[in-house]
């Protein structure tokens, strides 16, 4: 895509598991620098699958955390991928707290501009986050109810202002509404 428009802005979101399957990518994007951002979420666990166990009261073989004695700082998120990407001769960031998002995301346009190759940021999750699930963007399944409060998601949104909170909650309600 890079290569038939260097114009277009280009976002590549994967999950921690599928992103090992598919990180050639990376080193082919420096080698030809072709700049994208890609966003990588880790929960350290096999989401889709551990997900699909569900349905048979299983958590069988799906975690993919352990301690990994070359970076004790991830506490058992396993994979540096932050050193993955790096020895890729691409660039990275790892955020841990939402309000590191918008300096991490304008620290990746810097990057991609000044070296010309991709940017990964990851974004380190709740260990056991369900995602939302769906074989068309208008048949989602949600595994739990969104959060609204900051009881609901003690570490997203209890990180989130309080306005912000609100203005969620009055778009849901606005969308119920027109359903």
């Amino acid at each position: 895509m890079r290569a038939a428009d260097p114009k277009r802005r280009i976002v590549a979101l994967s999950g921690d598991y599928d992103f090992q399957f598919m990180v050639e990518e990376l080193a082919v994007g420096a080698q030809f620098k072709l700049p994208y951002l890609h966003i990588l979420v880790n929960n350290a666990y096999l989401g889709l699958i551990r997900q699909a166990q569900r349905n048979f009261s299983m958590d069988y073989g799906v975690q993919l955390s352990f301690e990994n004695v070359n970076a004790p700082e991830l506490n058992e998120y396993g994979v540096d991928h932050v050193k993955v990407v790096e020895g890729l001769g691409c660039k990275a960031i790892r955020v841990r707290r939402p309000d590191e998002i918008n300096p991490a995301i304008a620290q990746a346009e810097k990057w991609m501009a000044e070296f010309k190759v991709p940017v990964v940021i990851e974004f380190i999750l709740e260990r056991i986050t369900n995602i939302s699930m769906g074989t068309e963007i208008d048949n989602i399944t949600e595994f739990e109810e969104l959060a609204k409060s900051r009881a609901d998601a003690p570490s997203a949104v209890g990180l989130a202002k309080e306005a912000d909170v609100e203005k969620a909650r009055e778009h849901e309600e606005l969308a119920t509404s027109r359903a």
